[in-house]
């Protein structure tokens, strides 16, 4: 399944393979799931023929295709089947084991279970929800151990009330009920990273003067630009962005941008894009504008904060395994006069601050 999905890939293509794949199961399995005859597929499958008699029948990928309602070039087909048989197989072998005498291991009516018992819970909002969880990573909550119904580290328990929504706290924590001091190495506590924290984060993220070189509309989601960016390398970067809905074709071509450009590149819908360009949108997320910077900023020189000390750039490994961007993210806005930076330190380029002309106190992203 992982071969085959592909986890490092973008959700979109998951989701394709995933529907795909369901589409092939339930062509091949349903009447033995539902306890009636095995179809055609699994009677071979389970009964190997001689080498006289022809093979079992392989499912054609096309016409999934066609019932999971996506679509398949043909280089994905090739390799897609293969892929794609192995799990039928593995399902028709797995239909045919015979469990009926094997003894459960463990069953939730059994006294001597390590379940806890299912006692529901009222919360009056979410920050109470959150701070029940032995630990949350920015709004989801972390899954114990289903073996003992216990968590790994009991010290892990909630110890304040004012638990944050974007919480990167592991388990294991080495300063156990600190306040807000954790590292973002070690993991941050609930109340989130410390501004240290988040200032670092900041100091090795490389930001870049742009200019859009070329953009054009993405073959395959009417929602997307890919743009070809000069930010002062050997050739331009091809970067994807969502900017369709918000600015015209034209007002894209030969734009000066600004360019996060160490992050891991990414798939979006089949096209490796290599960077972000960096947007302020209004809290409906109804207007967007990118970035600007001012006349006469260097494509590729690198954009610095006010009063801070700029480090050398982190690779985007290091970026995405400590999700270092995540960290520094939320204190990115336009001030009252429409100028971006960071918790009130403007974004500096050689020629001045990068301002958002017509979104004034708003987020970036």
């Amino acid at each position: 399944f992982g071969q085959f999905l592909n986890f490092e890939s973008n959700c979109s293509e998951i989701n394709q393979k995933a529907m795909l794949l369901r589409s092939a199961l339930r062509v091949r399995l349903p009447n033995r799931l539902l306890g009636g005859t095995k179809p055609a597929y699994l009677r071979c499958q389970a009964t190997p023929s001689s080498s006289s008699e022809a093979g079992p029948s392989k499912p054609n990928i096309k016409e999934l295709a066609s019932n999971a309602r996506v679509r398949v070039a043909d280089e994905e087909v090739s390799d897609y089947e293969p892929k794609i048989n192995s799990i039928l197989d593995w399902f028709g072998e797995l239909q045919q084991v015979d469990i009926s005498s094997v003894p459960p291991s463990m069953h939730g009516t059994q006294q001597s279970t390590t379940l806890r018992a299912d006692e529901p819970v009222m919360c009056a909002n979410r920050e109470d929800l959150l701070a029940m969880a032995p630990a949350s990573e920015k709004q989801m909550f972390r899954v114990p151990k289903t073996a003992t119904g216990a968590d790994e580290e009991p010290a892990a328990a909630p110890s304040s009330s004012s638990s944050s929504n974007g919480s990167d706290s592991q388990p294991s924590s080495s300063s156990g009920g600190s306040s807000s001091s954790g590292s973002s190495s070690a993991g941050p506590s609930d109340a989130g990273p410390s501004e240290a924290a988040q200032l670092e984060a900041l100091q090795v993220m490389d930001f870049r003067v742009g200019k859009i070189v070329s953009c054009e509309r993405h073959p395959e989601a009417d929602s997307l630009y890919v743009e070809q960016i000069d930010v002062g390398e050997s050739e331009p970067r091809t970067i994807v962005s969502g900017l369709v809905k918000y600015v015209p074709i034209e007002q894209m071509q030969d734009r000066m941008v600004v360019v996060l450009a160490n992050l891991k590149p990414r798939n979006m819908r089949k096209i490796k894009s290599f960077g972000m360009v960096m947007a302020a949108s209004n809290e409906e997320h109804t207007v967007v504008e990118p970035i600007a910077p001012p006349a006469g900023a260097v494509p590729g020189e690198r954009i610095f904060f006010a009063d801070t000390e700029q480090q050398p750039a982190a690779v985007p490994n290091a970026v995405e395994k400590k999700k270092l961007w995540e960290i520094a993210a939320p204190g990115m806005r336009t001030d009252a006069q429409g100028v971006a930076g960071w918790k009130g330190k403007a974004m500096q380029t050689s020629a001045g601050p990068v301002t958002a002309p017509s979104l004034a106190d708003a987020r970036i992203a």
